[in-house]
Parts: C-alpha cells; sequence; structure tokens
C-alpha cells in the first residue's frame, strides 16, 4: 500500500522556494460574476429580445461591470495585505 507512506517532513519555515501557500479567502463574486453573464445573455435570447430584452441585458451588463469592480478591489487589497519579499530577489 503505497498510499499508506509517511510523508517526509521539513523543518520549520521550509516550503520550498516559495515560503508559505497563499489562497484567497471564500468569496462569492465568481458566482455573483457568472450570474450577471448568464442574466446579460439570457437579454439575447429571441423570445426574451422583443419584450424585456433590453431591460434583462441592461439589468445583466449594470450587475456584470460591478461584480468585476467588486472583484478586482477585493483582488487588489488582498495582493497589498502580502507580505513583501525578504529573499532579495526581485
Amino acid at each position: 500500500m503505497a498510499d499508506d507512506a509517511p510523508i517526509p517532513e521539513q523543518p520549520d519555515g521550509a516550503h520550498g522556494e516559495h515560503g508559505q501557500i497563499h489562497l484567497p479567502p471564500p468569496s462569492l463574486v465568481p458566482i455573483s460574476v457568472a450570474l450577471a453573464l448568464t442574466t446579460t445573455l439570457v437579454g439575447f435570447i429571441d423570445q426574451v429580445r422583443t419584450t424585456l430584452g433590453p431591460l434583462v441585458w441592461g439589468i445583466g451588463l449594470a450587475w456584470l461591470i460591478g461584480s468585476c469592480a467588486a472583484w478586482f478591489l477585493a483582488a487588489r487589497s488582498e495582493f497589498r495585505a502580502l507580505p513583501d519579499a525578504t529573499d532579495g530577489r526581485h
């Protein structure tokens, strides 16, 4: 059973050449972007386009722009919160 082999331990602070692993916090923004894009595209469906198409398309587009802006601002603030590189490389 190769799956039961112990994982070799690394000394404290040794996580390869990248330091600690960084994961973004959980967020609903990617789901919001997907729903906004879907809403925008529903406005182009032939049966919807004749009656409510422009309204649905406009709401979806505004929602999409807002969601993308929120995602960008969250990513930018998260990037600024990362520690600076201290290993001397540029």
